[in-house]
C-alpha cells in the first residue's frame, strides 16, 4: 500500500486527487453514515499522456475545419452565396442604457388586491436594510435584497407588490408582521384551493390558511395525503398544493425570524450567522445582548417610522458585520453589482421583449419572401440592431452573474438554459449575416429558453457550488456541451421554419420559397456542424474530467450514455446525404428537428428519469408533462403536411 509510506495525513475528496509515485487515488464513494471514504486508484501516466494528446487532436481537427476552404462547410458557404449574396450588416452600437422595468410584464396587475391600509416601509431605510448582508441557507453571503426578490418572486410572483419593491415587502412583513399577516400576497390560482381558503381573487393572505376558530391549517390534510402519493400519481390539484404549501411556509419562516441569518459568529466567521430566533449561548455578555437586542429594535424603529433611530441601528448592525465577519465578506463592488443585477432582472425582462421583437421581425422575413422593398429591408436591418442590443444586455447579465457568484455560470437548471439562451442568440447573429430568417428564428427561440428557465420549477437563485462541481473542468467541458446544445436548437427551428416552407409552396411562389428552403438548408446544416462538434469535444472532455475527478474516462452513466447517443443521432443526420433516398431537403430538415429529441433526453429526461451521477431523479419518474404530447402532434402533422406537398413538386420537377 504506497499510501502507508506517507509520512504526513492527506485528505482525498472529490477534485484533491492524491499523487503519489505515479499512483492516483481518488474518492470513489463513502459510507452512509460518512466516516469513511472508498478509494480507488490509478497507475496509468502514459496511458493518460497519450489518451489526452488523442483528445487534442481530435478537437484541433474539428476547430480547423470550418477554416479549410476544400470542407464541406466552406462549400455550403458557397451555396449559401449562390442563393442569396452578401448581406451588410447593421452596425453594432453599444448601449449600455435597457429599460428593465419593462411595463409589459404586468408589474401593476393585482387583481382585487386592494387592502384599506397597507403600511408602506420607508423606501430610503429598505434600500440600506437590502445592502445588509445574510446567509443564505447553503452559507453564502448575499445582500438582504436578494433573499427579500427571491422571497417576493417565490410568494406572489412577482417582482413588486403594491407599489412596493421587495426590500419593503420583505423589511414590512419583518417588521409589522400582524398587520402583514392580513394582507393577501400568496399567489393561489386552483379554484378548488381558493375555495377551501375562502378566497376570491389570486392572492391570499395568510390569516387566509387559518382557521381561526381550531386554529388549524386549512390545508394540513390535502398536504399530508399529497405527500404520501408517489410523484406519478399526483394530479393538478395535488401539484398546486404542494406549490401553496411551500409559499405558506416561506411566509411562515419570515414571520418567526428563520430567514433572516444577519449577525455573524464572534467566536468565527465561518461558523452559522445568529438570526432573530436563534439561541444564544456561550458569548460574551455584550455580544450576545447585542445579538439579542439589535434586531428587534431596528424593526421597532421602522415599525414607528423612527427614521433617524432607524438607520442608527441599521449602522450598527452593518458595523458587527465588519467586525466579525470582514474575513469572508464580499466586497462593495460585488455587494453593489449584485443589487443592481437583482434589480436589473436582465434575462427575465429579455424573455418578454425578444419574444416581441422576435415575432415582429419574423413577420416582416416573411414579407420580405413576397414584397422585398426597400422599407421591409430598412426595418429588418432596424429591428436586427434592436437584437444586438439586447444581445449586450444579455451578455452583460452573464458576466455580472459570473462576477457575483464567483463560478462560471451554468453550474445548474436555471443557468445552464440562460447560458443556452446566450449560445442561440450568439448562433443566430454569426449566421444572421446570411440570413435574417435566422436571426428571428433565433431571438423566438432564445425568448422561449428564457422564458422556461423562469418557470416556477427553476431556481434563480445564486448558489455555492458543490465539491464536485469546484473544478476547472466545470468550466470547459460544461460550457461546450451546453453551448452546443444552443446550435443543435437553432438547428431545430430551422428545421420546423423549412417544413412550414414546404407547406406554403405552390406555382406562383415555388421558385422563390425553393431558393429560400435551400439556402436555409445550408445555413442549418453548418449550423449542425458547428454543434455536434462542440458536442463530441465536450463529451470527450467530460471523459477527461471524470478521469481528473474518479480516475475513470467512462462509467455508462445514463447521462454520459445519452451524450453518445446525442453524439452518434447528429452523425448520422449529417451524413444522411450519402444515403440516395435521403439526400433532399425534406429528410434533412425532418431529421434535424426530431434529432433535437435526443438533446432533450439528455438535458432532461437524464435529470428526472434515470438515476446516476449526473441526475435528480430518485426512484419514482415524475409525469411526462402535457405539452410534451401536444408538441409531438403538431410535429407530426407539419412533417405530414410537408411531406405531401414537397412530394408533390419533386413528381412534377
Amino acid at each position: 500500500d504506497p499510501a502507508k509510506n506517507l509520512k504526513q495525513p492527506y485528505r482525498i475528496y472529490m477534485n484533491h486527487v492524491l499523487n503519489y509515485e505515479g499512483y492516483r487515488f481518488f474518492q470513489s464513494s463513502y459510507d452512509g453514515d460518512e466516516k469513511g471514504t472508498i478509494l480507488s486508484v490509478n497507475h496509468d501516466f502514459w496511458g493518460t499522456f497519450f489518451t489526452y494528446i488523442g483528445y487534442a487532436l481530435m478537437a484541433l481537427g474539428m476547430f480547423l475545419t470550418p477554416f479549410n476552404k476544400y470542407s464541406r462547410f466552406a462549400l455550403l458557404g458557397k451555396i449559401i452565396r449562390r442563393h442569396r449574396g452578401l448581406i451588410k450588416t447593421a452596425t453594432a452600437v453599444i448601449l449600455l442604457l435597457f429599460a428593465f422595468n419593462n411595463p409589459i410584464l404586468g408589474q401593476h396587475d393585482y387583481d382585487h388586491l386592494n387592502p384599506d391600509d397597507i403600511p408602506v416601509v420607508n423606501k430610503g431605510l429598505a434600500n440600506d436594510f437590502g445592502r445588509l448582508l445574510v446567509q443564505s441557507n447553503d452559507g453564502r453571503l448575499e445582500p438582504v435584497n436578494t433573499l427579500a426578490s427571491e422571497v417576493l418572486r417565490k410568494i406572489s410572483w412577482k417582482n413588486k407588490l403594491y407599489d412596493m419593491n421587495p426590500d419593503q415587502v420583505f423589511l414590512g412583513m419583518m417588521s409589522q408582521p400582524l398587520t402583514w399577516q392580513q394582507i393577501p400576497m400568496i399567489k393561489v390560482g386552483h379554484k378548488e384551493i381558493k375555495h377551501l381558503l375562502g378566497i376570491d381573487g389570486k392572492y391570499a393572505s395568510y390569516f387566509d390558511f387559518i382557521n381561526m376558530k381550531s386554529g388549524t391549517y386549512k390545508l394540513q390534510k390535502f398536504v399530508s395525503a399529497v405527500y404520501a402519493k408517489k410523484p406519478a400519481q399526483r394530479n393538478m390539484f395535488d401539484k398546486e398544493v404542494m406549490k401553496v404549501d411551500e409559499r405558506m411556509n416561506i411566509c411562515y419562516l419570515i414571520y418567526s425570524g428563520e430567514f433572516l441569518k444577519i449577525l455573524p459568529n464572534p467566536t468565527g466567521p465561518l461558523k452559522p450567522w445568529y438570526s432573530p430566533a436563534s439561541k444564544v449561548a456561550g458569548l460574551p455578555v455584550e455580544d450576545s445582548l447585542f445579538i439579542k437586542k439589535i434586531i428587534p429594535s431596528y424593526f421597532n424603529a421602522v415599525a414607528g417610522n423612527d427614521i433617524a433611530m432607524a438607520k442608527q441601528l441599521e449602522q450598527s448592525i452593518s458595523d458587527f458585520q465588519k467586525k466579525y465577519g470582514k474575513q469572508i465578506m464580499p466586497s462593495e463592488k460585488k455587494i453593489n453589482t449584485e443589487i443592481a443585477y437583482n434589480r436589473m432582472m436582465i434575462f427575465d425582462n429579455l424573455s418578454m421583449l425578444y419574444g416581441v421583437i422576435g415575432f415582429i421581425l419574423l413577420i416582416f422575413v416573411f414579407v420580405e419572401l413576397f414584397n422585398n422593398t426597400k422599407t421591409v429591408r430598412v426595418i429588418i436591418k432596424i429591428i436586427t440592431l434592436l437584437v444586438i442590443i439586447g444581445f449586450l444586455a444579455q451578455t452583460a447579465g452573464l458576466i455580472m452573474r459570473w462576477y457575483i457568484s464567483g463560478h462560471a455560470p451554468w453550474s445548474n437548471g436555471y443557468e445552464s438554459l440562460i447560458y443556452i439562451g446566450w449560445v442561440t442568440m450568439l448562433a443566430g447573429i454569426i449566421f444572421s449575416r446570411r440570413s435574417a430568417m435566422t436571426l428571428a428564428a433565433t431571438t423566438v427561440l432564445a425568448s422561449i429558453i428564457l422564458m422556461v428557465a423562469h418557470l416556477s420549477w427553476m431556481d434563480p437563485e445564486i448558489t455555492n457550488l458543490v465539491p464536485v462541481l469546484k473544478s476547472f473542468w466545470l468550466t470547459i467541458h460544461v460550457s461546450v456541451i451546453t453551448a452546443s446544445y444552443g446550435f443543435l436548437a437553432l438547428g431545430m427551428l430551422l428545421g420546423f421554419i423549412n417544413l412550414l416552407l414546404m407547406i406554403f409552396k405552390n406555382k406562383t411562389n415555388f421558385a422563390n420559397l425553393e431558393n429560400k428552403i435551400s439556402e436555409l438548408t445550408a445555413i442549418n446544416e453548418r449550423t449542425l456542424m458547428i454543434g455536434l462538434y462542440m458536442l463530441t469535444i465536450g463529451t470527450f472532455l467530460g471523459g477527461v474530467w471524470a478521469n481528473e475527478s474518479w480516475g475513470r474516462y467512462w462509467g455508462w452513466d445514463p447521462k454520459e450514455t445519452w451524450a453518445l447517443v446525442s453524439v452518434l443521432v447528429y452523425v448520422f443526420i449529417l451524413h444522411m446525404r450519402y444515403i440516395p433516398g435521403l439526400k433532399n431537403n425534406f429528410s434533412f430538415n425532418f431529421a434535424s428537428l426530431i434529432g433535437y429529441a435526443s438533446i432533450m433526453m439528455t438535458y432532461f429526461g437524464v435529470n428526472y428519469y434515470l438515476s446516476g451521477l449526473h441526475s435528480y431523479a430518485s426512484g419514482d419518474p415524475v409525469p411526462v408533462p402535457s405539452f410534451v404530447y401536444y408538441i409531438l402532434i403538431v410535429v407530426v402533422i407539419l412533417s405530414i403536411w410537408a411531406y405531401v406537398n414537397e412530394r408533390r413538386f419533386t413528381k412534377k420537377t
